[in-house]
């Protein structure tokens, strides 16, 4: 009975120290943007939805400036009718320009240090003001364009050529040693927002870019998933369209050589289906199938080698490579990394099977 009382009066003090926030007394953030002015100052853009039935969809747009991120919030608090919160963001908006005058390890210094975020938040990289995308009216009038820009995220990613990202994988991969850290890429095109690619970090700064047409490629080369689109020309007098949804998409890595010339052999292997194709000739032929998958093979073989020739002339590390070598040579260290990575023997292999055509027997 005593041990009881004792968890009751536990309990008790416990829920006296917590903070209830109520909706009608705070500013929920779901999404904020930050751009740098003419004045190198940082401003921040925060969107906080209105919560009324009447008002579905509708917010307002909070912004202010300061010299650190981390104390924009309070900035914005002090001007606005109610203090900012960000326990609802779920994206967060970095100019490219920022990101290259002042280094993501800076930006992003504080949110792994801010217990109101989750780790679950979406970060992106603008290709232009974060500002612009962020005051774009969404398609959807139900939703605020917080919402709408995450939701985009998380669609490229189950559904599209996006891969996997949050703020705790992307903390992850700065603050290791196994790789370097990537993020994706918006871009406002008239009226819209797409994701444009993904932005490539080294240490602390932005240093390439992979466009949306290598994404479906990169993708399979970071990480196994069940969905992407491919799309490609055969190599027939009218250079017929064919458009592969995958199935299911792996790499494997396999490091051999000594720890002065090592070597990577990389082999994708790709299940998938036809979505759509201009051939003439019907794809319930075998034989027609099999020429579409070695020269899927062969292209998907030469794009991926392209891009890891790019990764190795800028010394970045999107795929962790160096964490394979390091669980190879287990006597070695960065420096030794440096030195074998940009002339490292890097080969793909390619195997592609088409499941279904679409096309009834």
């Amino acid at each position: 009975m005593k041990n009881l009382l004792k968890l009751m009066l536990i309990f008790f003090f416990l829920s006296g120290c917590a903070h209830p926030r109520v909706v009608d007394e705070v500013n929920m953030s779901q999404a904020i943007g930050y751009d740098l002015n003419k004045d190198n100052m940082i401003e921040g853009i925060f969107i906080i939805p209105i919560f009324q039935q009447e008002k579905m969809g509708k917010y307002q747009i909070l912004t202010g400036k300061s010299t650190a991120t981390s104390d924009i919030q309070a900035v914005v608090s002090k001007k606005a009718d109610k203090p900012v919160v960000l326990g609802q963001t779920r994206i967060i908006l970095f100019s490219e320009e920022i990101v290259h005058k002042i280094g993501i390890r800076e930006l992003t210094d504080f949110l792994y240090r801010e217990p109101q975020l989750g780790n679950r938040v979406y970060l992106t990289v603008v290709e232009g003001k974060a500002k612009d995308v962020l005051e774009t009216k969404p398609p959807n009038k139900n939703v605020n364009i917080g919402i709408f820009l995450s939701d985009l995220i998380h669609q490229q990613i189950v559904n599209w050529n996006g891969p996997d990202t949050n703020l705790h994988l992307f903390l992850g991969n700065s603050l290791e040693n196994g790789g370097d850290a990537y993020l994706p890429l918006f871009k406002k095109e008239k009226k819209n927002i797409v994701v444009s690619g993904v932005a490539l970090f080294h240490e602390n700064k932005l240093v390439s870019k992979v466009s949306s047409r290598d994404m479906f490629t990169f993708k399979t080369l970071v990480q196994s998933h069940k969905r992407g689109i491919y799309k490609y020309k055969l190599k027939n007098k009218k250079q017929s369209k064919v458009v592969m949804e995958s199935i299911r998409s792996r790499s494997n890595y396999e490091v051999s050589g000594s720890k002065k010339k090592p070597s990577i052999h990389i082999k994708l292997v790709i299940k998938g289906q036809i979505k759509e194709s201009l051939v003439n000739e019907t794809l319930t032929n075998r034989k027609m199938i099999r020429k579409m998958e070695r020269e899927l093979e062969d292209d998907l073989t030469q794009q991926a080698t392209r891009l890891i020739k790019e990764f190795q002339e800028k010394d970045i590390d999107p795929l962790s490579l160096k964490k394979k070598y390091y669980a190879k040579n287990k006597n070695t260290n960065y420096n030794d990394w440096k030195k074998v990575y940009p002339t490292m023997d890097i080969s793909v292999d390619t195997e592609v099977h088409i499941l279904q055509t679409g096309i009834s027997e």
